[in-house]
């Protein structure tokens, strides 16, 4: 699975985790809402080279299953997921990649992990993470699921204040390469422009 997509996948199957009742009750506020947005600086260490590599973009996820996904630096490219399909735009070739569901394994357990983001239940949530909360503001996320523990050894995710928006993501990756995500200009609900799903954007 490309790094892109693997990150996409990470995001989705991660936020939405909570085991103890205080978590629950965090996560279930970020699930109220029909539509969040919000920009991110995204930023990869690679441990053999000892470096980093960053990329900023914004992302837009609904109630009903869509995610856009869109990097604007260094290279732009914008992934919308549906129901159906994983549809990836790269803006250096211009050229558009379509991955229906049905034939792609991995894209099936990505669609089920954002059901579960946003069923917002506990103990559905509680089959994939062991989770604990060394922070108020902070869960720690050990994956249970097989799948899962082939992509990343750890999550934290750190609430913004009120607890109804990320502020980071950080995932430790199978081979120690660690991948941050900021997430900034939070808005829930907001109106969005009529085109936003249209592939390719525009």
């Amino acid at each position: 699975m490309p790094r892109a997509l693997t990150l996409v996948f990470c995001f989705l199957a991660l936020v939405s985790a909570a085991q103890t009742p205080d978590a629950g009750i965090r996560m279930m506020k970020l699930a109220r809402h029909r539509v969040v947005a919000a920009k991110f600086v995204q930023t990869r260490h690679l441990n053999e080279l000892d470096m980093s590599v960053e990329a900023r973009g914004s992302m837009v996820s609904e109630l009903d299953g869509r995610l856009r996904w869109q990097v604007d630096s260094p290279v732009r490219s914008v992934t919308v997921i549906d129901r159906e399909k994983l549809t990836h735009f790269d803006g250096e070739t211009g050229k558009l990649a379509v991955l229906e569901q049905e034939k792609f394994p991995w894209l099936k357990m990505l669609r089920s992990a954002l059901d579960d983001w946003l069923s917002g239940d506990p103990e559905r949530l509680a089959r994939r993470f062991d989770v604990t909360s060394p922070r108020p503001d902070t869960l720690h996320l050990v994956p249970r699921d097989a799948a899962l523990r082939k992509l990343c050894q750890s999550v934290d995710i750190t609430l913004a204040e009120g607890g109804d928006a990320i502020r980071l993501i950080r995932i430790t990756e199978v081979g120690g390469d660690t991948l941050e995500i900021r997430f900034f200009e939070v808005v829930n609900d907001p109106a969005l422009p009529p085109d936003i799903w249209r592939m390719p954007p525009r």
